[in-house]
């Protein structure tokens, strides 16, 4: 278990979280290092969760927003995780002790590019193993999401990927967002190399005439993600073990950033309708 925490900005919608019959629960332990009541979340430094998933620093949603009364920051605690299609929630939150956490988290930094601003070109890969520079889609409305491939939770990268899987079927079927790309970036491009992310496409069902994945060069896919205010922290005891916010841009066709959602509790309508209000290129 890491002793050492990231800012995280996972937005996690609580409305809705019912269990439905295919849900797992599992038990975890572990050391609440933020309550967010305003989110309904406790972010926790967790040891293994038996047949799920290694030890690793994760936010989660909690069921009944009374279960963060009374518990702060060091706490101990053990509590019951349910994991469903595509929500992941905390049923319980018992404390067992309180640990001093001997750093702070550090302040979120604040977003580098805003409404307006262009974005930021990187010589990028794709799928199929092509240089890709991000400058190339240019002339297209852009929808751009971060994921990777091996995140365990569904809440997270794999509710990213059924949204643009929605969006996908959207844009197939409306003439007027011919235009509009959806592109995919991994935050583990050293695993997520062009093979992989041909293959998680594939299963995906994602149509490369209109859904790209990206990859590259580490330090050149930080650079990129950073900025879009992504927070990205590797653990080096765990390569699965990867501590990140989720942001999704909409670009316009002048790649000038239109808007950002945070976290996960935009929709695949809302994306479309911010899609649709952005300008479509000139013929």
């Amino acid at each position: 278990m890491r002793l050492t925490w990231v800012p995280l900005l996972f937005a996690v919608a609580l409305t809705g979280c019912s269990r439905t019959p295919d849900a797992r629960t599992y038990e975890l332990q572990g050391q609440i290092l933020a309550v967010r009541p305003e989110r309904n979340e406790v972010v926790i430094k967790h040891e293994d969760i038996k047949g799920f998933m290694p030890g690793m620093t994760m936010p989660f949603t909690v069921k009944d927003p009374a279960l963060l009364n009374g518990r702060e920051r060091g706490d101990l605690v053990t509590a019951t995780l349910v994991v469903g299609e595509t929500q992941a929630y905390l049923t319980t939150l018992t404390r067992t002790g309180h640990q001093a956490v001997a750093d702070p988290p550090p302040p979120p930094p604040p977003d580098i590019l805003s409404a307006g601003q262009p974005v930021k070109d990187a010589p990028l890969v794709d799928q199929d193993d092509r240089p890709r520079a991000f400058s190339s889609f240019k002339g297209h409305r852009l929808a751009v999401t971060f994921i990777y491939t091996r995140c365990p939770i569904p809440n997270f990268c794999p509710l990213m990927d059924k949204h643009f899987a929605a969006v996908q079927k959207t844009i197939a079927a409306t003439p007027s967002l011919a235009d509009v790309r959806l592109v995919t970036v991994t935050l583990d491009p050293a695993f997520d190399r062009p093979a992989i992310l041909k293959a998680y496409a594939k299963r995906r069902e994602a149509d490369p005439a209109i859904w790209t994945f990206l990859t590259g060069e580490p330090a050149v896919v930080n650079t990129f993600a950073t900025q879009f205010g992504l927070y990205v922290e590797h653990n080096p005891q765990n390569p699965i073990d990867i501590t990140h916010n989720l942001r999704t841009a909409v670009i316009d066709p002048e790649g000038r950033l239109v808007t950002i959602h945070n976290g996960n509790s935009w929709t695949p309508a809302e994306l479309v309708a911010d899609l649709s209000a952005a300008p479509a290129p000139a013929n």
